[in-house]
């Protein structure tokens, strides 16, 4: 079986947008029952010039909204590949600004063995042929990203966290600037940076062609409020004076109620509990570098960066 040929789709005259979208594959939305290519906006895995594989689908066999899904499946006229390139891609008519944007979408995922795909959800600038983010689903029932590292290299981060057959989860990415935070049935799995600074002109939805199929359904774009970015500059501002090692922070009205500090390896390096509207912590015992800053106040969230040098 020969190796599968990956045909980029490139656009030339793009104007930036962050519209709302929630797309459920509905016939309401437009959407046939079959081969997905060249229906609204997918496109799927190219296999030579004009040509592309045809088994990833529209269909009635399980959904989280409406009666319709997205299905992804071997593609049994190639071999399994060394990547996740096998799949439907999602082009969007304007690129979404990776500033400021969420992205989500249900996943159901068949088979977790040695024979098994492994599946994911990225966030690609096709233009630029990057990734901007990505969660996958591997094989063996583990979750990874992609993230940068302290020489900000990019590495497939281990979230720690497990994945069960036959169950839907829905996997949520938002980005505030460069910071990336991770969601799965909205429990927090990791937080990060984004793997480069790239506007989204692609989602792809693919599988590394082994066994195995995936459903996908209620794929939304800046269609959800974020999590993380519910503070205005006026109601929360933070400052590192790097002569005293110390990080200030003041909310105008409401008392902090939670900080964490974390390293850009994902890894806690401190937690501490609040009370005032003025707090202080003292970051004197950490090393020099990039951390991120989970705070917390009356349920709502910030994450910020800061350098310590």
């Amino acid at each position: 079986m020969k190796k599968i040929t990956l045909v980029l789709f490139t656009f030339l005259a793009f104007q930036l947008g962050n519209a709302q979208q929630t797309i459920s594959f509905e016939a309401s939305e437009s959407y046939t029952l079959g081969d997905v290519n060249a229906q609204n906006g997918w496109v799927t895995t190219g296999t030579g010039p004009g040509t592309f594989i045809v088994n990833q689908i529209i269909t009635t066999e399980s959904a989280t909204d409406g009666v319709n899904s997205l299905k992804l499946t071997q593609e049994t006229a190639f071999a399994g590949q060394t990547s996740p390139i096998i799949g439907a891609f999602y082009n969007y008519a304007a690129p979404v600004d990776y500033t400021d944007a969420v992205f989500s979408a249900d996943m159901f995922i068949s088979q977790q063995d040695g024979n098994s795909s492994n599946f994911i959800f990225g966030l690609v600038n096709i233009t630029a042929g990057f990734f901007v983010a990505r969660v996958e689903f591997d094989y063996q029932g583990n979750i990874f990203v992609l993230d940068l590292d302290d020489t900000d290299a990019v590495i497939r981060f281990d979230t720690g966290i497990s994945w069960s057959i036959n169950t839907w989860y829905n996997i949520r990415m938002e980005i505030v600037g460069t910071i990336i935070t991770y969601f799965v049935d909205d429990v927090q799995i990791h937080e990060g940076e984004i793997i480069s600074n790239n506007n989204i002109e692609q989602v792809r939805f693919s599988h590394d062609n082994f066994e195995g199929f995936a459903y996908v359904d209620n794929f939304r774009t800046n269609d959800e409020d974020l999590s993380v970015d519910e503070f205005s500059n006026n109601t929360f501002k933070h400052f590192y004076n790097k002569d005293t090692d110390v990080l200030t922070m003041t909310s105008s009205t409401l008392a902090f109620d939670n900080v964490e500090l974390y390293n850009l390896l994902g890894q806690q390096v401190l937690n501490r509990s609040l009370s005032q509207t003025n707090e202080i912590v003292n970051m004197s015992s950490l090393e020099d570098g990039i951390y991120l800053a989970k705070v917390s106040i009356q349920g709502r969230i910030q994450t910020v960066k800061i350098l310590k040098n």
